[in-house]
């Protein structure tokens, strides 16, 4: 009986340490794509200031959350990551529109798509 007990108390932690997982998982990497998609507004607008406001604040998100991420997910999508957030702020400086811009939907498709990698959905499931 201890046994089985303790079965369904291990199997009880490990289902709400996947929930707690996957929700963190998916809350931090929405907001950084929602950051860089507004990014991406701004400086299609020519607004530079807010556009480096809301670029460096991705980043930040990325940069604090990234030893997390590190811990649960594959990280090809994470190296990509790093890599295109080190040409966004190069693009940045320059003030190049176009290179921005494009970068910055990369990156938030990116974001988005390791977002729905770690959520419960029934293509994740099969």
């Amino acid at each position: 009986m201890r046994r089985g007990i303790l079965g369904i108390g291990v199997l009880l932690a490990l289902l709400l340490g996947g929930i707690f997982v996957s929700c963190k998982m998916r809350n931090t990497h929405l907001e950084i794509s929602q950051l860089l998609q507004q990014a991406q507004a701004s400086a299609n607008a020519g607004d530079w200031q807010k556009a480096s406001v809301l670029a460096e604040q991705a980043k930040m998100r990325w940069q604090k959350h990234h030893h997390f991420t590190a811990s649960f997910a594959d990280h090809n999508p994470m190296d990509e990551l790093d890599g295109l957030f080190s040409e966004l702020m190069v693009y940045l400086e320059n003030q190049e529109s176009p290179h921005f811009e494009a970068t910055c939907a990369r990156l938030s498709f990116l974001a988005q798509a390791m977002a729905d990698s770690h959520s419960p959905q029934w293509w994740n499931i099969l």
